[in-house]
């Protein structure tokens, strides 16, 4: 029977699952690529980091062994269609996720015209409709090489194989859509000149208004500074003036404060005079208070 296979998985999942600009570019590329589910663009970037890494690996190492590997790492990039011949280690640190996607069998079908769209080229892979190199592919994220990508065709079996299917592109189909492109191409490119003109212009009138500005500003100073001259003076004769006011308001309330003391002192003695009152009953009472030597007498007799 043999030893049991060790099943694993050929991906990593994000480190975080809910981050926002990464699902919307991932329901993108899932879109754009016809991709059945994030498996398959996980599966894409793991492998596009495994590139990374080994090049970082490769870049530490000083020896002749790790010369030898970047060689072959090199080569291998080319070989896949990622790099152009020459190309360095900053190169494989520079690609992203839509290179290695581009790579893939499905997406390789529909530049050449073989399909029309992302999903009805899976479809064909998944149906065993598609060769490639004389042997049926059956996966649509197969990596496509440079020498292989002009010996992708139909199954001598498949319906496709025949060139009048309704489904595969005419010469004349095939001629208004390379016109198309070469048509947008050109746009892109006038637009691009356009830009640039215009942005030296911008920068031009940019340049322009920010000397005006300087102008402008220099003329405010020194116009505010003469103000400042001419008022001086006046600030030094108004001052006297601001001064004498607050005196005036003094002198003011100055006799009102002597008319409150009158009334202050008369409340004063009515509270002296009614306290010798108050001490004066009790001397009354106990001079009142004299029948005992009267009693003494009768009792004598």
């Amino acid at each position: 029977m043999g030893d049991i296979k060790r099943i694993r998985k050929k991906y990593q999942t994000p480190m975080h699952p809910w981050v926002g600009p990464r699902i919307e570019e991932e329901r993108k590329l899932k879109r754009d690529y016809g991709m059945r589910n994030k498996k398959e663009l996980w599966r894409m970037d793991s492998r596009l980091k495994s590139f990374k890494d080994r090049a970082k690996a490769l870049l530490a190492q000083r020896d002749d062994q790790a010369r030898k590997e970047e060689r072959q790492l090199l080569d291998r990039m080319t070989r896949l269609g990622l790099l152009p011949a020459g190309a360095g280690f900053d190169d494989i640190l520079g690609l992203s996720i839509q290179n290695l996607m581009d790579r893939r069998l499905s997406a390789v079908m529909v530049k050449r015209h073989l399909a029309r769209t992302m999903k009805q080229a899976r479809q064909m892979v998944t149906h065993r409709h598609v060769m490639v190199g004389g042997k049926v592919v059956t996966s649509p994220g197969y990596l496509v090489t440079v020498s292989e990508e002009a010996a992708i065709g139909f199954a001598p079996r498949s319906g496709f194989a025949d060139e009048q299917h309704p489904e595969r592109f005419s010469e004349e189909e095939l001629a208004r859509k390379k016109a198309k492109e070469e048509a947008r191409q050109k746009k892109a490119a006038k637009e691009e000149d356009e830009v640039v003109a215009y942005d030296e212009k911008a920068i031009e009138e940019a340049e322009v208004l920010a000397g005006e500005k300087k102008a402008e500003k220099k003329a405010d100073e020194e116009a505010e500074a003469d103000g400042k001259k001419d008022e001086a003076p006046k600030d030094e004769e108004k001052k006297p003036e601001k001064k004498a006011a607050p005196k005036k308001e003094t002198d003011a309330k100055e006799p009102e404060k002597p008319v409150e003391k009158p009334a202050e002192d008369k409340k004063a003695p009515e509270k002296k005079a009614e306290q010798p009152a108050e001490k004066a009953a009790p001397k009354k009472e106990e001079k009142v208070e004299q029948p005992a030597p009267e009693k003494k007498q009768e009792g004598d007799a």
